[in-house]
């Protein structure tokens, strides 16, 4: 069991950012930060598997909890000023997060919203050596998103179904052409990669999104 703590983060209007950051008891040279969706928590199979299999491989995990679904205060705000709050929460965190150890190497795995805050990251921060990034339900028909993962161009795995809103097989190949990443498809899943009415479907491209991920941490 790896213990959990919170750590000192203040973001936008320097409001505490929920978060959990679990510690392995030994020193870690890598970090993994998880960043949910607008609605998608990081208590939700989409990213509770990933959080076990990166502590089971020795990761310090920081969990941000953002919940902007619950706060009138952000939904009330225009789209450009929402992404001014969740970028400097996303970038408070980050700061605070790679100063806890020396790391040498840092994964980034996000889902929907997350996958912008992603973006954000790779983008404006400084980074670890080794950096990988998984993107969970991107939103790949955002312009600014697929132009950040071109600048990024590292090490990707992307996991999408083929009945998300945002599924577009051109944009996708141009992502792993600049990247040489990888793009796992489920067949029939949507934004949750859920197959809609089949259970066992959707329990079995869970599992294809987790033999991915371990192929892709090595």
């Amino acid at each position: 069991m790896v213990p959990t703590e919170k750590i000192n983060i203040n973001g936008y209007r320097d409001e505490p950012v929920p978060h959990t950051f679990f510690r392995q008891k030994t020193n870690s040279k890598h970090l993994a930060i998880i960043l949910p969706g607008r609605g998608y928590t990081a208590q939700m199979p989409l990213l509770f598997y990933p959080v076990n299999l990166l502590l089971a491989r020795g990761a310090d995990v920081l969990r941000v909890d953002y919940a902007y679904d619950r706060r009138q205060d952000f939904q009330s705000l225009p789209v450009n000023e929402q992404m001014q709050w969740l970028f400097a929460d996303v970038s408070a965190a980050y700061r605070a997060g790679v100063a806890q150890r020396n790391y040498q190497y840092l994964t980034l795995v996000g889902k929907s919203l997350g996958t912008l805050a992603m973006g954000h990251l790779l983008t404006t921060e400084g980074l670890p050596q080794h950096v990988k990034a998984i993107w969970l339900t991107p939103l790949v028909k955002l312009d600014f998103l697929r132009q950040q993962i071109k600048q990024f161009g590292g090490a990707s795995l992307f996991v999408i179904g083929t009945v998300d809103p945002h599924y577009d097989l051109t944009y996708l190949a141009e992502l792993q052409a600049a990247t040489g990443g990888d793009v796992v498809a489920i067949e029939n899943g949507d934004h949750g990669l859920n197959v809609s009415d089949d259970v066992l479907q959707s329990i079995r491209a869970l599992e294809q999104m987790m033999q991915a991920m371990v192929s892709f941490l090595g």
